[in-house]
């Protein structure tokens, strides 16, 4: 059967939500197989099926069914051409790496806002248009093609010109951004991750890498590297760019931007940038001198795609803490509670590194490593906690269907290996809660709680499902209780 003339009211990859009118693209997931579902599909309604294969007994809808050789590229193609090929009008910033990806869009887009660049951003924690800000309703970093491309399609007809967008090592493997027309790259250190998915780090660099050489094809393409990035500079300095900046905040590495005379404090950091178009003085609002790098990130992007370098620091300056990220939970407590992100062993060694000069008492970390994901990072998370903490709190974080005792012992076996000692200065404590309220009841004046892993996220994932969570809301009810 043709598809020629067919009227398309939406494009689904989930049968479930197929309607009348919907085109259903049947992609291979990593637990289903939307091929399955084709027969579902076609009676909630679809009016055409895209698909890598036919299935049995699906050739005898009374739709057309298109084959393809790969599902995912058609989804990105499609859901770019229904929304009429949004990011064509827009300028796309895409901020990938390892940590820092959040921070560095939002901060990108009060820097592109305070020059009076009509900006927004998607992002892990929220999405930006304008001044109104929204919270991501899911735990994707970049949603899927028929998502993305349709809040593309909002944020140009609300008349923005500049989007921020994270884009993480899942998407780019997995073809969502795909349809997404980039002008810049900009890349924040590349450690490792999601070995689950990339099955190594070269692999992992690979796909980030792809949203480099989606650029590195514009005659306007920018790129933003970390020169100080051991691992990912070398390979993605190789690729061929129309612009290409770099930054540092080492001492003595050359760099287009750079930064000098760091001063970190509690809640804020201040150092003197030198970049292409002046050198100024820059304080911000956020605790943590790996902020540094954000920063000299977010500014090279804002001033190379039209903002000027005053009012982009000014931008910087005004944004303060990002959800989730070194987030204070202050309520009149003799110790520090911090809630942050930080899930992989770099991030939680960076964290730690930093928390250390600021803690007078003893400095302690509860945090865990998500099931179903790297196991490599489990045993180093333990180690480095044991090695840069006072006191390891191992908990809960994400345990999915794996047994999550097992999770948390082989985190605790990295710790023990560390020098740790369990009943000591290592506890195991699986339920996060308890695990937090234990931190909580024991810090001593003058210490340092770390809650670290869960950050902005709203969910707890289990075997069972998915658990409501606010770990910020449950640190003060921790404190309250204490100190009630």
């Amino acid at each position: 059967m043709s598809a020629a003339g067919l009227e398309v009211a939406g494009i689904e990859s989930d049968s479930r939500s197929v309607t009348p009118g919907s085109l259903f693209v049947a992609i291979t997931g990593f637990r289903t197989d939307g091929h399955r579902f084709i027969g579902d599909a076609v009676r909630h309604g679809a009016v055409a099926v895209v698909a890598e294969r036919v299935p049995g007994g699906a050739a005898d809808a009374a739709i057309p069914l298109i084959t393809v050789g790969n599902s995912r590229l058609a989804l990105s193609a499609l859901a770019s051409a229904f929304n009429d090929n949004p990011s064509r009008t827009l300028c796309v910033a895409g901020i990938t790496g390892t940590d820092g990806k959040t921070t560095t869009a939002t901060l990108l887009w009060h820097a592109w806002r305070a020059a009076g660049i009509s900006a927004a951003s998607i992002t892990t924690v929220d999405r930006r248009t304008g001044d109104e800000v929204a919270s991501n309703p899911s735990r994707q970093t970049t949603p899927e093609a028929p998502e993305l491309q349709a809040e593309l399609a909002r944020i140009r007809d609300a008349g923005c010109t500049h989007v921020a967008l994270e884009t993480s090592s899942h998407a780019l493997e997995m073809h969502r951004a795909d349809g997404v027309e980039f002008r810049a790259a900009v890349f924040t250190r590349i450690t490792t991750e999601h070995l689950e998915l990339h099955g190594s780090r070269d692999r992992y660099l690979a796909a980030k890498a792809r949203l480099l050489e989606r650029v590195s094809t514009r005659p306007d393409g920018i790129a933003v590297l970390d020169a100080g990035d051991p691992f990912g500079f070398p390979h993605l300095a190789a690729i061929p760019v129309a612009t290409r900046l770099t930054y540092t905040d080492l001492p003595d590495l050359a760099a287009d931007l750079r930064a000098e005379d760091i001063v970190a404090e509690s809640r804020s950091v201040r150092f003197r940038a030198r970049t292409p178009w002046g050198d100024v003085p820059i304080r911000l609002g956020l605790a943590g001198s790996f902020n540094v790098r954000n920063a000299l990130a977010a500014l090279a992007a804002a001033c190379a795609t039209g903002a000027d370098l005053s009012s982009a620091v000014r931008g910087l300056e005004a944004a303060g803490a990002v959800t989730g990220r070194m987030e204070l939970v202050e309520l009149g407590q003799p110790f520090a509670a911090v809630v942050d992100y930080a899930h992989t062993t770099d991030a939680l060694e960076t964290v730690l590194h930093e928390l250390r000069p600021t803690t007078s008492g003893r400095l302690w970390a509860v945090f865990g490593s998500a099931g179903e994901r790297d196991l490599e990072k489990r045993s180093a998370m333990g180690s480095v906690a044991a090695r840069l903490a006072d006191v390891s709190v191992i908990t809960d974080e994400d345990p999915r269907g794996e047994d999550r005792g097992l999770i948390l012992e082989q985190i605790a076996a990295g710790a023990v290996a560390a020098g740790g000692e369990r009943g000591r200065n290592v506890f195991v404590i699986p339920d996060r809660a308890e695990a937090i309220a234990y931190a909580i009841e024991n810090a001593a004046p003058g210490d340092t709680v770390l809650l670290a892993g869960k950050g902005h996220e709203k969910t707890l994932e289990t075997a069972t499902g998915e658990i409501p969570w606010n770990e910020r809301a449950v640190v003060s009810a921790a404190i309250r209780r204490r100190f009630s």
